[in-house]
């Protein structure tokens, strides 16, 4: 038998149960976006998990996805008009949003560029979450105490 499977090697044949490794490897890349990942900090493969959330191939972060033209994440909103009804609502809102893991967590610098739903820590409001980007060096940022705007990316 083992003749036989040299004999095909040799003869360029195969086995009518094999596969083709670049056909199937395309195949899993057309299932995966590029997109950066903030844990990587690089541009890696993602799949998509959870409708406006992605996965990158290289940690396994779980993150909110780049929406195409915009620079900022597919997120309709991430405070809802309940959220903002009451300070009640707002501090149960902030709770929900910045209940990940720590090492997502980016720290607060002037010069850090930020996206819609990154969780940042600045060294004086604490833990926050970017709510909106009014332009791409101002964002609204849900801190604890209430809503505040940055200045990022300069």
């Amino acid at each position: 038998m083992a003749r036989d499977d040299e004999e095909r090697e040799l003869e360029g044949g195969m086995d009518d149960d094999s596969f083709d490794e670049p056909a199937l490897e395309s195949e899993l890349e057309a299932d995966l976006i590029e997109e950066w990942c903030p844990i990587c900090r690089d541009i890696k493969p993602h799949a998509i998990v959870k409708g406006d959330k992605i996965a990158c191939a290289s940690c396994n972060h779980e993150h909110l996805r780049e929406s195409e033209g915009t620079g900022g994440p597919v997120v309709k909103s991430l405070l809802t008009a309940d959220d903002q009804a009451s300070s009640e609502n707002l501090a149960n809102a902030w709770k929900r949003l910045t209940d990940v893991e720590t090492d997502s967590i980016r720290s607060y610098s002037i010069r850090l560029k930020l996206l819609k739903g990154d969780v940042i820590r600045h060294p004086k409001f604490g833990l926050g979450i970017v709510v909106e980007m009014t332009d791409s060096t101002k964002a609204e940022v849900l801190f604890e105490d209430g809503l505040r705007r940055l200045v990022c990316g300069k």
